[in-house]
């Protein structure tokens, strides 16, 4: 039963290695991607164009919503009388 245990840790051992190693792989290559194709820069301009965007949608629904409203009187039924 020791050697089915000690065999288990190590091979648990080694798979989580080999997950970290990829993680950190991917991590280190997304980073580098990101700095290497001027990363930041398309951020700032893509913020700004959705940003733009939603003043846009936004400004045309107040001004769609923000018109005065006419108020009608409606005559009351009156009960009849016997």
């Amino acid at each position: 039963m020791k050697l089915f245990a000690t065999k288990f840790y190590q091979t648990l051992v080694l798979n989580i290695a080999t997950i970290a190693a990829i993680v950190v792989g991917l991590y280190q290559f997304a980073v580098r991607a990101y700095n290497d194709n001027n990363g930041p820069e398309k951020t700032r301009r893509f913020l700004i164009q959705t940003l733009q965007f939603v003043n846009t949608i936004t400004a045309k629904l107040y001004e769609s919503l923000n018109h005065d409203v006419p108020v009608v009187k409606v005559a009351h039924q009156r009960t009849k009388r016997r």
